[in-house]
């Protein structure tokens, strides 16, 4: 298990060794601490102090090993989008990055949020635009299709293996199945009027939330972090998480007013594509057909794990496409 290696010793000490080796022909050198918050089945993260600040070493497991290669594409198509990145080996999915400032959520309380959100997401949302122009490269650094064009078919692959499973291994029951396979044409209709709306396929983060952004006091300086879970896709869909972290944590619902501006706010810089009616509506369909993306995303984070993992989290791939019947 990646979570096994990355706790040991020896992984820790040829991390450190990487990133002395990275930094030091960046005159930077590396003053000793270090800690390990984050290490979960699907990527690890270590912060390293230096005599230039933080640093951060990220690993990523073999399901979203493109992570690395994706970074470093932001970098430079970007590089105002996310903190700024100094190392990434795609064969070994590693990249290194300076500290861009603690996480949105952990600087104030969700009601004094709106209004910086409101900054936060337009910026975001015409980076997307411009990876839009990106999606090859995006694709050819091993980032999966999630498109309306590729969601039908993948949608009924995913509900073909979980049938094939019991619901005690993460499975769908016969009347699941039978609900999903009724779902499956509308489904595919939401899925063509996206293709149909002109709006570009591009990076979709699909975790877009407060604990995902770096917030060192202005919404131009704001950097966004975590892209294990993007796919190259219809951008709306990062409307699915959103709303939904902004809702749950300000202990609302998703249509609240403040929920809603965020969205409108988002959805400016698209206005080159449609109108706002049909914008709207476009955020409607791509939230139903997103609960895909992210029962697929952790299809990936879980690959070559153990069933245990996934069902600690209480089945998330299985869960997510259910979703289909409540969004």
């Amino acid at each position: 298990m990646p979570v096994d290696l990355w706790s040991s010793t020896a992984f820790h000490e040829e991390a450190r060794a990487w990133v002395q080796e990275q930094a030091r022909p960046l005159g930077i050198r590396l003053t000793g601490a270090w800690e390990q918050p984050h290490n979960r089945p699907w990527s690890s993260a270590m912060s390293f102090e230096s005599d230039a600040g933080r640093l951060w070493f990220k690993v990523n497991g073999p399901g979203i090993r493109f992570e690395a290669a994706l970074v470093d594409l932001l970098g430079k198509v970007v590089p105002d989008l996310v903190p700024e990145v100094l190392a990434a080996d795609h064969e070994r999915a590693w990249s290194l990055t300076r500290d861009a400032g603690p996480t949105l959520r952990s600087v104030a309380p969700p009601e004094e949020l709106w209004a910086w959100w409101e900054g936060i997401v337009v910026r975001y949302a015409e980076a997307q635009l411009v990876l839009a122009d990106h999606r090859d490269a995006m694709l050819a650094a091993g980032v999966s299709e999630a498109s309306p064009a590729t969601l039908p078919a993948q949608t009924r692959a995913l509900v073909e293996e979980l049938a094939a499973r019991t619901p005690d291994d993460g499975g769908l029951t016969r009347e699941e199945v039978a609900g999903l396979e009724a779902l499956l044409p509308e489904y595919d209709a939401w899925c063509a009027a996206l293709a149909a709306s002109g709006v570009p396929d591009s990076a979709q983060h699909d975790d877009l939330h407060s604990s995902n952004i770096c917030w060192t006091g202005a919404v131009e300086t704001a950097r966004v972090i975590d892209w294990g879970d993007t796919s190259v896709g219809s951008p709306i869909a990062t409307m699915l998480c959103t709303m939904n972290s902004l809702a749950f944590h300000a202990g609302c619902e998703v249509d609240d007013p403040r929920v809603l501006r965020v969205r409108d706010a988002y959805l400016e810089p698209f206005t080159a594509y449609a109108d706002r009616a049909e914008l709207v509506e476009l955020v409607t369909l791509a939230r139903r057909t997103g609960a895909v993306t992210r029962a697929m995303s952790y299809q990936h984070a879980f690959h070559g794990e153990p069933r245990s993992a996934e069902a600690e989290m209480d089945w998330p791939v299985r869960g997510w496409l259910l979703e289909l019947h409540e969004l």
